[in-house]
Parts: C-alpha cells; structure tokens; sequence
C-alpha cells in the first residue's frame, strides 16, 4: 500500500513537472503595451540664458580706466556712473578751445566797440556834410570843401561796411568755437560711463587702468528676473519654427522640473558657429520667452525642445518595438498566449521615444519591446519580470 502511494505521489510531481515547465518554458522578453497617449514633434538643442532686455554698455571714446565705480553683481539705478575713463588729449583740447572761445569773443566784443565809434562818426559826417551841401548851394564854400564833405563820409561809411563784415567774421568764429567746444565738452561727458537702464551689474569686462579703445565693451547691465533664452538653431530646421511655437525648457538645475516658453524672436541672419567635433555650421539665434524662471540664471545651460506639431490621444508603441520587413512594410512582434505573432502595422508620427500605430494594433495589446530580437512567429515566450 505504502509503494502505491509513494508512486501516486510521484506521478503527480512528474505532471506538475511538465505543466510548470510547459507554463514556464521560452525566451524571457521585455515587453510593452500598446496605449493610447500624446506625440510632440520637435526640434531639440541646447540653449543658453540671458537676461532679456539687457544692455551692453560700449566705450563712446577711447581712453584709459580711471575708476570704476561699481562691482559685479551690484545694483545700479539708470543714470548712475559706472566707471570714468581718462583722456589728456580731450581734456587738454577743450582747454584750448575754451581760450580760443575767449580770444574770439574778445575781438567780437573790440570790432562791436569800434563799430559803434564808427556810427558815432558817421552821425557828425552825415551832419557835416548836409551842412557843406547847403552851403555849397548858397555859394559860401567852394567845390573843393564840398568834396571834402562828401568824400569823408563816404570814407566812414565804407569804413563801418568793412567793420560789420569783420563783426560778421569774429561772430562765426566765436560760433565755430563754441560748436566745437560744446563737441569736446560732449565728448568728455562721454568718459563717464552710465548705466541706460536700472539692474544689475552681470560684466565688467576691463580693470582699473585699462586702455580702451572705441566700441570696447565696459559692461553689461540687466533687469533683475527678466530672463529669456538664447538658442541656435540650425539653419535647415529653422523652417519648422514659427514665431508663436510653444517650447519645453529642462535643465540639470531644474531636477525634473519642466519649463514652459515660448518662441519670441527669430534672427533675420545665420551666422556659422563652430560645433563641438570642430564643424562649421550654420545656426540661427532663436529667443524663448519663459513663462516662468524658477531657479535659473543667466548663463545657465539648458536643453530647449521647440514643438512644432504633434498628435493627441492616439495609439503608441516604442519606436525599437518597429521594424522594416523584407518587403518594406512595418510590423512588430506581438505576444499572445506567450507565444509570438508577427502582426504588420501602419505607422504615423514619431519622436525620440514614441511612434503612432494608425493600424494593425489596439490599445492593450502586448508586444516585444525589442523588435530586432532574433524570435521567429509562434516563438514560445515569457515576460520579464522587473
């Protein structure tokens, strides 16, 4: 009896044996489900921030660095100095002009004096000769004397034309100073460099000392919060971009926080940029509006997504689910009752992870993650446990 049972009991471990490895048996998979979900096409690149509506102040004149008046990271208030330059040969030039200036207001101020003589003459010429004209007529002074008359006041008033043309003169001159003392003047103001905007003090480019040239930049003042960033796009993708594009902003000072912007400026011109690997090419600035900057900063890196299409609520699979058959069409290996059924989709939008199933499939449907893995139809598979 005893031999019966223990045979019984065999018999059963032997067929649960082969259940269990009839349930069990095949190449272990990992698998997806076919979902139903969002697509977004987009072009993706790295961006830099900036401070939006920054000023970068340039040197007007050249000169050395006296003094700067501020430090990096200040606050400034529009209007306030931020450094003073130094220049001799200006200062020393306006010097000049002003002497000059003075000089030729002295001869305007001498020729006015001399030609108010003159008038004062022409009033007792003119008398003398109205009188010497009424008695030449009467016959009481002979011709001579009567010439004498009329050729002195000629002679004053030829003298006084010359006179007003020479006060015209000294009154151009002392305008020609003036003009040029005023241009000086202008440009000495001009060695005391001041912020246009009220910020913060992001660059101060020179030191103390340094000599600057025309058109050097100073500094770089911008608005405290207002953020944007700066991204270059490659020229042949830039006909997917439109102004108004919605943006994904990520960062590594983010964490895996997601910022929304928004395309607000293309440039009108590519420019060439050197890559990474040392190749040229050519890139358009794009700007992005942040709706909001969380804990970013100018000069930050970030990763910029512009979308520039897409679909929602559609049928999607893993883009490595996909594979081309020999005949060109797309298929995937789906798995059902743990075995391998090699079904043909049609495919529509995809990105760097998705792609849309517009036939073939249905949402639930159990698939082979990996579709270049070596199972052939009616494979014996199980899933991967995670």
């Amino acid at each position: 009896m005893r031999k019966k049972i223990l045979g019984a009991l065999a018999g059963v471990i032997i067929v649960a044996g082969i259940i269990y490895s009839y349930t069990t048996a095949g190449t272990e998979v990992d698998t997806a489900e076919v979902i139903h979900g969002d697509i977004k096409l987009a072009v993706v690149d790295t961006g830099y921030v900036q401070a939006s509506n920054q000023a970068d102040i340039y040197a007007t004149q050249s000169g050395r660095v006296a003094s700067l008046m501020v430090s990096v990271g200040q606050n400034v208030a529009k209007g306030q100095v931020i450094a003073v330059l130094e220049n001799k040969d200006l200062t020393m030039g306006s010097a000049q002009l002003q002497v000059q200036l003075s000089q030729a207001n002295a001869a305007v101020s001498a020729a006015e004096a001399a030609l108010a003589q003159s008038k004062l003459d022409l009033v007792q010429a003119q008398a003398n000769y109205d009188r010497s004209r009424e008695l030449f007529g009467s016959g009481a002074i002979s011709q001579v004397e009567y010439d004498n008359a009329q050729a002195l006041l000629d002679k004053v008033q030829a003298g006084i034309a010359a006179q007003e043309q020479s006060l015209q003169a000294a009154r151009e001159q002392v305008a020609n100073y003036q003009s040029l003392l005023n241009s000086s003047r202008q440009k000495e103001n001009e060695l005391q460099i001041k912020s246009p905007i009220s910020g913060i003090v992001m660059q101060l480019p020179v030191r103390q000392g340094d000599a600057v040239m025309y058109g050097t930049q100073l500094a770089k003042v911008a608005p405290p919060g207002a953020l944007e960033i700066k991204v270059d796009i490659l020229s042949d993708d830039l006909g997917q971009i439109m102004v108004g594009n919605k943006a994904e902003i990520t960062a590594p000072v983010l964490g895996g926080e997601v910022l929304n912007g928004e395309v607000a400026q293309i440039y009108p011109q590519a420019e060439e940029k050197q890559s990474a690997l040392g190749v040229v090419q050519r890139r358009v600035p794009v700007i992005i509006k942040l709706d909001d900057i969380s804990n970013l900063k100018p000069g930050y890196e970030t990763r910029v997504s512009i979308i520039t299409g897409g679909k929602e609520n559609i049928l999607l699979i893993p883009r490595e689910s996909v594979t081309t058959a020999p005949d060109g069409s797309k298929q995937v290996m789906v798995i059902i009752k743990n075995r391998v059924a090699i079904r043909k989709v049609s495919t529509g939008l995809f990105d760097t992870r998705s792609i849309e199933i517009t036939d073939g499939l249905e949402a639930g449907d159990l698939i082979v993650r990996d579709g270049s893995a070596s199972l052939k139809a009616n494979a014996r598979v199980k899933v991967k446990q995670e």
